[in-house]
């Protein structure tokens, strides 16, 4: 992993003039880097990949444009280990650590997560155009002050990006999270929760629309499911949540889903569906994945009969729940016929 150093320093990222800087392993703490001067780059702690100093604060903060997110990937992490005996969410509190924030209207923070160790973190997404990567180290204790080398430090990517790190599907052209699937473009693929290389940020509402010809119908299967929540997974229980309508409003016949309960396959009743992913500015999850089909339906008008199988899904490997949350809509076929002056209803299901 080393040995990518001496590519970063040749690396350049082009300005929204055209022009081009080169970015160096090493910049200064405390420093403020805007989309406007350089679109991605390389920050690291203190003198990596030598080991950093104790009682060292070093901070980075991004701004975008307007409908930029920040999405920083790590590619080395090695700080001190945190006390074992401590609960999770306590550890980086008692050791070195990197955090990362939300900067709202460019003054107040808002907490992502904190990160700790030696395992490399999952990659984190902005909920807006700011955001703050903070690096602590505390003090070094006798026995470490003897050891080679025992902390490097960290290396992490940043990227100002518009797309929420989707390539799939039309992004709507004021560059909000809403896309759309037409069947005239791509008749089958995979959609992602914003950033799929990481965690998805907080505060973040997309909707993905899919628009079929005349007789078609969409099918969307789900292969990976981590949306933080608990049922009934809307708002009132402070969720995050996945939903789904026939309609360009709410559609109460397909429940909504969370946790790591997905949806196995899901089927729209027409040519429009709406699939809509929401997040809270409280905790997250790494997203879904799911491919998406459009199907011509127009042999079978009347066999409408849809049922959603609840399952946990977890890296594209699929267990049945104990349960399973059944939604049919049932079309009947009313055949009349006269028959010796008599009338014969004949219910097709």
């Amino acid at each position: 992993m080393r040995s990518l150093l001496g590519l970063f320093l040749l690396a350049a990222a082009a300005t929204p003039g055209g022009a081009s800087l080169t970015h160096s392993v090493s910049r200064r703490c405390n420093d403020t880097i805007s989309s406007a001067y350089e679109s991605e780059g390389v920050v690291t702690s203190p003198g990596f990949p030598s080991r950093y100093d104790p009682h060292t604060s070093c901070s980075f903060t991004f701004v975008g444009a307007r409908h930029q997110r920040v999405r920083v990937l790590f590619t080395e992490f090695s700080l001190r280990e945190p006390p074992e005996h401590l609960r999770p969410h306590e550890r980086c509190l008692h050791t070195d650590w990197v955090a990362v924030y939300n900067v709202i209207n460019g003054s107040s923070k808002q907490e992502i997560d904190h990160f700790c160790g030696t395992t490399v973190p999952n990659s984190v997404m902005s909920a807006s155009s700011g955001l703050q990567l903070v690096f602590k180290s505390g003090s070094r204790s006798p026995i470490e002050k003897d050891l080679q080398n025992p902390r490097m430090g960290f290396s992490a990517r940043f990227k100002f990006v518009s797309d929420l790190g989707l390539k799939s599907g039309r992004q709507m052209s004021d560059g909000s999270c809403h896309f759309v699937f037409n069947s005239t473009e791509a008749r089958n693929g995979t959609l992602y929760s914003p950033n799929p290389e990481g965690f998805y940020p907080l505060d973040t509402t997309c909707v993905y629309f899919f628009y079929g010809l005349p007789g078609e119908i969409v099918r969307i299967i789900f292969k990976y499911f981590d949306v933080e929540g608990v049922l009934p997974c809307n708002s009132e229980s402070d969720s995050d949540y996945l939903e789904f309508s026939n309609f360009p409003s709410a559609d109460r016949k397909i429940p909504t889903f969370c946790g790591y309960m997905a949806p196995n396959v899901i089927h729209s009743d027409s040519s429009y569906f709406r699939m809509t992913f929401r997040s809270n500015s409280k905790f997250g999850g790494t997203g879904f994945a799911a491919d998406y089909q459009f199907l011509d339906n127009s042999r079978h008008p009347f066999a409408i009969k849809r049922v959603i199988g609840a399952a946990f899904v977890n890296g594209g490997q699929h267990s049945r729940a104990n349960w399973l949350l059944v939604v049919t809509v049932t079309s009947f076929l009313i055949v009349k016929t006269l028959q010796l002056g008599c009338s014969c209803i004949k219910e097709i299901a």
